[in-house]
C-alpha cells in the first residue's frame, strides 16, 4: 500500500509539472466520458430498464396495418373482438385500451378532474398487478347493461376517500353518473404508456368510434413462447378475418413505446462512442509524444533494480490520475449536457421514468474509467520503455526517439482520428441532406399567418350534435369577425397533429380495390379551405346549405379521387363511409355525393405520402368524429389574436382550460423536430470530432518538425526555400488526411446502412455527403499542418545544425 501511494504522489507530481497536457488530457476526457454518459444515461431509462411489471419481456403490443401499408400502433375494435371470441394459444391473456375523457369528480370533500382509461376484463392481468383492495374488471362488467364500475388508483383513492380501506362497493360520483368502485390499485401502479386516475369498462359496440383505428391493444405472452411464433399464429387467424388485408402483428411492448426515440439513441450512443474513443486516440498520442522523453528515466530506473511490474504500476497510476479526473469532469458535464437533452428532446418518453444518473450508469462510467486507465498506462509503458537508453545520460531535449516505429505508430493514431472524424461527418452530412428534404416536402397547405388551437364540446351542457354544431358555429363566427382575420374554420383534426381514419368504400363497388380500412375523415367548417389554403381542384367546396337536413355531400383529395374514379372523374361519384368490401361496418351507412376534388395534404406524418381523405361538413358529422374540434386561423400579417381567441373559448365553455394555440409553423417544425435534434446532436459530435482530429494532426506534425530540425536546418543551408520545406511538412499532413480520408469513406459507408431508417429521400451512399465531408477533413488536415509548418520554415540552420 505505501509503494502504490508513493506510484500515485509520483504521477500526480509528474502531471502537475505538465500543467498544459494534463488540462487538455482532462478536458478532452471529460467531452468524451460526458457526451457518453449522458447519451447512455437516456437509453438506459428507454431502452434498457425494465418496464416496472412482473416478466415484463413477456407483454407484447398488437397492431393492425393494411395491406402494403406501414403498421400501426392501433387497432378496430373488430380486431379485438376477433381475438377475444378465438383465442391464441400464444397468449396467457390479451386486453384491449382506450384513452377515456377527462371525468368530472363530484364529491362532498373533494370537485375536480380525473383523467380516465377504458379497459377490457384483462387489462391488469396483462400487465401483471393485482389490486391492493377489492378486485378488477371480470366478464360481467364488460355486459351490456351492467352496473357502472371503476378501479381508481391510489392517488385518487387518498383524495377522494382520505385512504379509506372500506371504499370497496361504495359509489362515487362522474359525470353525473354514479359508479361503484370496484377496486383499487398499488401505490407503486402506474400505467406507462398512458397514466390514469380512473380505470372503465370499455364495452365495444357497433358504434362508429369503435370501428376506426383508435384502440390500443397488449397481450402476454405463454411461458417459451417466442415472438415470432405468436406472429406465425396470427398470420394464420387472421385469414379468417372479414377484411382479408388486415393483419395484425405482435412486437416488444417496449420497443414499440420506444417508438423512433430507439434508432436515434442508438445512432446517438454510436455517435457519442465513437466522439469517446477519438478522444481517447488524441490523448494516447499525447502520451507518446510525452512518453518519448521519459525514456532517460525509464533507463535510470531499470538500472537501479526497477522491474517491469514496478514501472507499469507507475503509468498506470499516471493513467488512473488522469482518467479520474476526467470522469469526475465527465458526470459533472454529463449532468449538463443530460438536462440539456431531456429538455429539448422532442420524443416522448414520461412513459420511461426518472431519467438520471443512477447507478447503472455509474457503472457504465466506471467501466470507462477502468479500459481509459488501462489503455493510457500501457501506452505511455510502451513508448517510454521504447527509448534509447544510449542517450541516457545526456540532454533531455536531446533525446527524441530515432525509432521509425514509434512515429508509425503516432501516425496511425492520427490517421484513425480522421477516420472516425470522417464517419461522424458523413452521418451528420447524411442527416443534413435528409432534413433539407424533409423541410422542402410540399405539405398541401399554407402555415404562413396561420394559428391553431384545439378544444373540447363544451361537458356541462350535455348538448346534442345539432347543438354542439350550433355554438361552434357561433364562436366560430365570433373568431371570423376579429379584427385582422383573414379567415378561419374548424377541422376534427388538423394536419400534421393527429389521425381520425374509419373504413370507407365507392358506392356500388365492393372490390378491393375500391375500399380502404384505414381513410382519413375530416369534418370541416366552409372556411377550412380557404383558411389554410387548400387549393380546390375540380368542383365546389362546402356551402353554408350543407346542413344536416339536406344531401349528404363530400370531398375527397386527389389521392383517393385518381386511385378510385381517375382525378377528374369523381364529381357525380358517391363514397360511403363505414362500408368495406360490400360490408356494413355501421349501421345503415349513408352515401355522400362527390362535390369537389382539393388538394393533397400531409397527415399525421410529414415522411408519408397524403393518405386518402374525405372531407363532410361539419353540420352532417353527426355521431362521427364526434368530440374535440380543432381550429385554424388565418390572420392579416402578424396581429397578435391570441388573448382574442381565449377569451372567445372562456366564454364558449367557462370550465373548459384554456387551449394551447399555436402557429401552424410551430406545428410543421414539430413534425421535423425528432430528425432535426438527432441532425444537430450528431452535428455537434463531427464538428468536435473534428477539432480533436485537427489537434492530433497538429501534435503529430509539430514533433515530426522537432524529430527532423537537424535534417530541416541542412535543408535550408543546402539551399532549400521556405515553399520546399512548407511542401515537406504539409505533404506530410496531407498524406495523413488522405489515408485517414480514405479508410474513414469505407468505415461510412460500412455504418452508413445503420442510418437508413434515418433518412428522408436519400440513399446512405449518396455521393455529395461523403465528398462534401472528404473535402472538409482534407481542408482541416491542411490547416492543422500549416502552423508546425511555418515554425519549420523559420528553423535556422545554424541552431538545427548544432541540435544534434
Amino acid at each position: 500500500m505505501k509503494t502504490l501511494l508513493q506510484d500515485f504522489r509520483y504521477a500526480m507530481r509528474m502531471l502537475r509539472k505538465s500543467p498544459g497536457f494534463t488540462v487538455v488530457a482532462v478536458l478532452t476526457l471529460a467531452l468524451g466520458i460526458g457526451a457518453n454518459t449522458a447519451i447512455f444515461t437516456v437509453l438506459h431509462a428507454v431502452l434498457l430498464r425494465p418496464l416496472p411489471y412482473p416478466q415484463p419481456d413477456r407483454i407484447v403490443q398488437l397492431g393492425a396495418s393494411l395491406k402494403n401499408g406501414e403498421p400501426e400502433g392501433y387497432v378496430t375494435g373488430p380486431h379485438f373482438t376477433f381475438l377475444a371470441e378465438n383465442p391464441a394459444s400464444a397468449f396467457g391473456s390479451i386486453a384491449a385500451f382506450q384513452a377515456g375523457s377527462l371525468l368530472e369528480l363530484k364529491e362532498q370533500d373533494h370537485v375536480g378532474w380525473l383523467s380516465s382509461q377504458r379497459v377490457t376484463e384483462d387489462f391488469f392481468r396483462v400487465l401483471g398487478v393485482a389490486p391492493a383492495l377489492g378486485r378488477t374488471f371480470q366478464s360481467d362488467d364488460m355486459k351490456r347493461g351492467a352496473p357502472p364500475a371503476v378501479v381508481l388508483s391510489d392517488a385518487i383513492w387518498r383524495k377522494a376517500s382520505g385512504a379509506n380501506p372500506d371504499v370497496i362497493g361504495r359509489q362515487i360520483n362522474l359525470d353525473d353518473r354514479l359508479f361503484t368502485i370496484i377496486g383499487v390499485m398499488p401505490r407503486s401502479f402506474t400505467f406507462v404508456e398512458q397514466p390514469a386516475d380512473a380505470y372503465l369498462p370499455l364495452q365495444f359496440s357497433d358504434s362508429i368510434g369503435d370501428q376506426g383505428m383508435n384502440t390500443r391493444m397488449i397481450a402476454r405472452l405463454k411461458p417459451a413462447v417466442t415472438i415470432v411464433q405468436a406472429q406465425t399464429e396470427l398470420n394464420t387467424m387472421f385469414q379468417r378475418f372479414p377484411s382479408k388485408d388486415s393483419r395484425v402483428f405482435v412486437g416488444d411492448y417496449q420497443r414499440w413505446l420506444a417508438g423512433d426515440l430507439r434508432a436515434s439513441l442508438i445512432l446517438l450512443f454510436g455517435a457519442a462512442g465513437l466522439l469517446l474513443f477519438l478522444a481517447c486516440l488524441n490523448i494516447a498520442n499525447l502520451l507518446l509524444s510525452r512518453a518519448t522523453f521519459r525514456g532517460r528515466e525509464i533507463f535510470i530506473r531499470t538500472a537501479i533494480g526497477a522491474g517491469i511490474g514496478q514501472l507499469l504500476r507507475m503509468f498506470v497510476a499516471e493513467g488512473l490520475l488522469l482518467a479520474f479526473a476526467g470522469a469526475i469532469c465527465g458526470l459533472l458535464t454529463a449532468r449538463w449536457v443530460l438536462a440539456a437533452i431531456v429538455s429539448s428532446i422532442p420524443f416522448n418518453f414520461s412513459w420511461a421514468g426518472p431519467v438520471r444518473i443512477d447507478s447503472s450508469v455509474l457503472a457504465f462510467t466506471f467501466g470507462i474509467l477502468l479500459v481509459t486507465t488501462l489503455g493510457f498506462g500501457l501506452v505511455s509503458y510502451w513508448q517510454a520503455a521504447r527509448g534509447n537508453p544510449v542517450n541516457a545520460g545526456g540532454d533531455e531535449g536531446r533525446q527524441a526517439p530515432r525509432r521509425a516505429s514509434s512515429g508509425r505508430v503516432r501516425n496511425i493514431f492520427a490517421v484513425c482520428e480522421i477516420a472516425l472524424s470522417l464517419a461522424l461527418l458523413v452521418g451528420a452530412a447524411l442527416l443534413g441532406e435528409s432534413l433539407y428534404r424533409l423541410y422542402q416536402e410540399k405539405l398541401g397547405f399554407d402555415p404562413d399567418n396561420v394559428v391553431t388551437m384545439r378544444t373540447a364540446a363544451p361537458r356541462a351542457k350535455n348538448l346534442t350534435y345539432e347543438q354542439l354544431w350550433n355554438s361552434q358555429k357561433e364562436l366560430l363566427q365570433k373568431i371570423q369577425s376579429f379584427p385582422g382575420v383573414r379567415s378561419a374554420g374548424l377541422v376534427t383534426v388538423a394536419p400534421l397533429t393527429e389521425q381520425a381514419n374509419l373504413p370507407a368504400q365507392a358506392f356500388g363497388m365492393d372490390d378491393a380495390e375500391h375500399s380502404i380500412g384505414g381513410t382519413e375523415i375530416r369534418a370541416i367548417s366552409d372556411g377550412y379551405f380557404e383558411a389554410m389554403r387548400i387549393p380546390i381542384l375540380l368542383g365546389r367546396g362546402f356551402l353554408q346549405t350543407d346542413e344536416a337536413t339536406t344531401s349528404p355531400v363530400a370531398l375527397v383529395n386527389e389521392t383517393l379521387a385518381q386511385r378510385w374514379w381517375g382525378s377528374t372523374k369523381a364529381i357525380g361519384q358517391q363514397v360511403v363511409i363505414g362500408k368495406f368490401r360490400g360490408r356494413d361496418i355501421f349501421q345503415n351507412p349513408t352515401p355522400r355525393e362527390i362535390v369537389g376534388v382539393v388538394g393533397d395534404v400531409k397527415g399525421k406524418f410529414l415522411t408519408r405520402p397524403a393518405p386518402p381523405t374525405v372531407y363532410i361538413p361539419a353540420a352532417q358529422r353527426g355521431e362521427m368524429l364526434n368530440g374535440s374540434t380543432a381550429w385554424v386561423v388565418r390572420t392579416v400579417g402578424s396581429v397578435d389574436i391570441v388573448p382574442g381567441l381565449r377569451q372567445a373559448v372562456k366564454e364558449f365553455d367557462s370550465d373548459q382550460e384554456i387551449p394551447q394555440i399555436r402557429s401552424m409553423k410551430d406545428v410543421v417544425a414539430a413534425s421535423v423536430a425528432g430528425p432535426s435534434f438527432v441532425s444537430v446532436l450528431v452535428g455537434a459530435f463531427a464538428g468536435i470530432a473534428l477539432a480533436l482530429a485537427a489537434i492530433g494532426i497538429y501534435g503529430v506534425l509539430s514533433l515530426f518538425v522537432l524529430q527532423r530540425t537537424h535534417e530541416i536546418g541542412i535543408r535550408v543551408a543546402l539551399g532549400a526555400q521556405q515553399r520546399e520545406v512548407l511542401r515537406l511538412v504539409v505533404g506530410q499532413g496531407l498524406r495523413l488526411g488522405l489515408t485517414g480520408v480514405v479508410i474513414g469513406t469505407a468505415m461510412a459507408v460500412g455504418l452508413s446502412r445503420f442510418l437508413s431508417s434515418l433518412l428522408y429521400q436519400i440513399k446512405p451512399t449518396s455521393s455529395l455527403p461523403y465528398l462534401v465531408s472528404a473535402a472538409v477533413s482534407v481542408a482541416v488536415a491542411i490547416l492543422a499542418s500549416y502552423i508546425p509548418a511555418r515554425r519549420a520554415m523559420h528553423v535556422d540552420p545554424l541552431v538545427a545544425l548544432r541540435y544534434e
